[in-house]
């Protein structure tokens, strides 16, 4: 009977609240990770109004995950985070992350609508273009100027010239290579910074960004 009981809470599915939302734990978390401990924390470090329309947060190793080699995905209001994760860092990481996607919803226009961080942006792939031609690849085959994510330039990028090249060549143009793929990653992987107190070095490479997020973080608090 108590093998029994002890099945049953283990496979139970656990829910508890963050910001007024339900987190809920499909699957379980590696022993050891806290995860109240972490979304308990989490709420602390942004302003209330960062939860509006978030519908829940998801602890659940989906499909996509495998299919697209990442570890959360924001959709429809949603937080899906695999709970296939080494430890709380990568648990919070990934949260943040996907914040970023869903203020991207809640103010396109504060973020975008002065194509200011556009502007920044572009200018940041237009050097790492210059870099990668100075380190003899051709890119002439890719559009540097997309601001969308482009599974064949993903593929340019992590593949062709790898993570250690990649990251050689966007020192001190992005605050990590994954901001070079995509705008929308662009602001995420900043936005992630910001929040896991790298705020000075975010300010220095990219100002423009730094501000937008700044000014969000500032915004929402009052």
């Amino acid at each position: 009977m108590r093998d029994y009981i002890l099945e049953k809470v283990e496979n139970s599915t656990r829910y508890f609240r963050f910001g007024g939302i339900d987190v809920i734990e499909v699957d379980p978390v590696s022993e050891g990770i806290d995860l109240q401990a972490i979304f308990y924390s989490l709420e602390k470090l942004f302003p209330a109004r960062y939860f509006k329309d978030l519908e829940e947060v998801r602890i659940e190793h989906i499909p996509e995950f495998d299919q697209r080699s990442t570890n959360a995905m924001y959709r429809d209001g949603v937080f899906y985070i695999t709970n296939q994760q080494d430890d709380a860092k990568d648990i919070i990481d990934d949260v943040i992350h996907e914040f970023a996607h869903h203020l991207e919803m809640l103010y396109p226009t504060e973020i975008y609508g002065d194509k200011k961080l556009i502007k920044e942006f572009l200018t940041k792939r237009a050097q790492l273009e210059f870099e990668l031609r100075s380190e003899g690849y051709w890119t002439k085959e890719y559009d540097f100027k997309d601001l969308k994510f482009d599974t064949d330039f993903d593929i340019f990028l992590y593949k062709r010239i790898g993570k250690q090249m990649l990251r050689m060549v966007t020192a001190n143009i992005f605050i990590r290579p994954y901001a070079s793929v995509s705008l929308r990653e662009y602001f995420a992987t900043g936005f992630e910074a910001y929040y896991l107190g790298k705020q000075n070095s975010l300010e220095k490479i990219s100002p423009m960004l730094f501000d937008k997020i700044d000014e969000l973080n500032t915004k929402n608090r009052y």
